[in-house]
């Protein structure tokens, strides 16, 4: 920065100060963390590769069915010796052949040919349904990250509130026994209370560095300064309000289902596609020509055909039957992970659904909690005040509050996050969904 770009930015500052304008630096939301994060996530580009690369299956399928058109050239040298008998004398001569071919094979019938086409649909099906799968993904991902960060800086911030709050307890507590009111057990009670908070503390700072870390790891760039949650956020319940319609629309849309079915049916396909190494195969075939020998009686000829080809299997030594057999046994293996991806989706969505419903009813008692344990410090206060209640009683309840307001604050995350795998699992998650509680979110003031 040179000087006349320092001494804007000083008069630009200056004139902020004047106005009253907030000299705050930007921060980051939900939204335009996801923006990032599917751009630069390395997951989500590996399964946009994995994606194009599964497209590739149909247009080699269909290259299959089409002409097929190979070229062949060749020269030979040769030494050739031709004994002859009466008139004719012996001849011996070397000379080179050089000839070429152009052939086009057309198959008429292919039945492995045909089958593999309808494995390419399967493959493309299954490969977008894995990358949109791998999207939804993405948004959980990065709003469980983002929501962690906050969680963190919550628990650092109630840790910090509770160091400051101990310490001033145990300023009291000695000025208390040095005046004679309070025995030094009190003292020892608030100092380990203090002790303990500055470990508290220690360990709720290395949290956040881990859960900043973690969100870096995904957009690539480290985020500083967060969107926090408002203080008051909507407790939607689910829509529809029954978790066997959640369940139907998860058995029926969810992504990680439509990958495993599309893979059955392509072991289903394979089992097909091997048998046709028993059937016969149909093809054109045609080419054209050359050959110039240039021996002593050398000559050029040109030859051009065309013609059906029929090949039919007789006996391959049991392998067509060993690999029929094999992809009946990947059928059945496929078949048997389809029902194990329904039940594992089916449960987690059964959870979910649980989880928004009690993460509704949690956040509600914590609120209350969170109220009742500031009474209820007002009152342990008062009563060391008069002499009914003793420090260690007051550091509980201190413990106590402090402990709710982390928990309430968790659990608010918890209930979004519960939200969006519900409709992760019923296959309906999407960007507007991460919109939607982006709006939910305000400046750290």
């Amino acid at each position: 920065m040179n000087f006349r770009q320092s001494q804007t930015l000083t008069l630009l500052l200056c004139a902020a100060l004047s106005l009253g304008l907030p000299l705050t630096a930007h921060a980051d939301d939900l939204l335009a963390i996801f923006n990032i994060a599917k751009d630069r996530d390395p997951t989500l580009r590996q399964a946009a590769a994995n994606r194009k690369a599964d497209f590739e299956a149909k247009p080699q399928s269909v290259a299959a069915l089409l002409p097929n058109i190979r070229a062949r050239a060749d020269t030979v040298d040769n030494s050739q010796e031709v004994q002859n008998s009466g008139f004719f004398p012996n001849v011996s001569e070397s000379f080179n052949t050089n000839s070429y071919a152009i052939t086009l094979t057309q198959p008429l019938y292919r039945h492995e040919l045909l089958v593999a086409l309808r494995q390419a649909d399967s493959t493309t099906q299954r490969a977008e349904a894995n990358f949109q799968s791998a999207r939804q993904d993405l948004i959980l991902r990065v709003a469980d990250a983002y929501f962690n960060v906050l969680a963190a800086i919550d628990n650092l911030e109630f840790a910090r509130a509770e160091k400051e709050a101990t310490q001033r307890q145990l300023d009291d507590a000695k000025q208390r026994f040095d005046v004679g009111l309070v025995a030094i057990t009190d003292v020892l009670e608030a100092q380990a209370r203090y002790d303990l908070t500055v470990a508290q503390e220690i360990t709720a700072d290395n949290t956040l560095a881990n859960t900043r870390e973690a969100l870096q790891e995904i957009t690539g760039e480290y985020h500083e300064n967060l969107k926090i949650l408002r203080p008051e956020i909507p407790l939607l319940s689910p829509d529809p309000d029954s978790v066997d319609e959640w369940v139907k629309q998860a058995d029926e849309n969810n992504l990680q289902l439509v990958s495993a079915r599309q893979t059955g049916e392509i072991a289903r396909q394979e089992i097909n596609r091997q048998r046709a190494g028993h059937y016969p195969t149909l093809d054109i075939v045609a080419q054209r020509s050359n050959s110039v020998s240039n021996s002593q009686f050398g000559r050029e000829t040109d030859t051009d055909t065309i013609g059906l080809e029929l090949n039919v299997p007789i006996f391959a030594g049991g392998g067509v039957v060993s690999r029929t057999r094999e992809a009946r046994y990947r059928f059945q293996a496929a078949t048997e992970g389809l029902e194990v991806t329904r039940r594992s989706v089916l449960r987690q969505t059964r959870n979910a659904y649980l989880g928004v419903l009690a993460g509704i009813s949690r956040v509600k008692a914590l609120q209350q909690a969170v109220i009742s344990n500031e009474k209820a410090l007002e009152a342990s206060t008062a009563g060391l005040e008069v002499g009914t209640r003793t420090i260690v009683d007051v550091l509980l309840t201190q413990r106590e509050l402090f402990r709710a307001r982390a928990s309430y604050a968790r659990a608010r995350y918890d209930y979004i996050l519960n939200t969006l795998r519900l409709k992760q699992a019923a296959g309906s998650l999407s960007i507007d969904d991460l919109s939607g509680i982006n709006a939910w979110l305000q400046a750290n003031s």
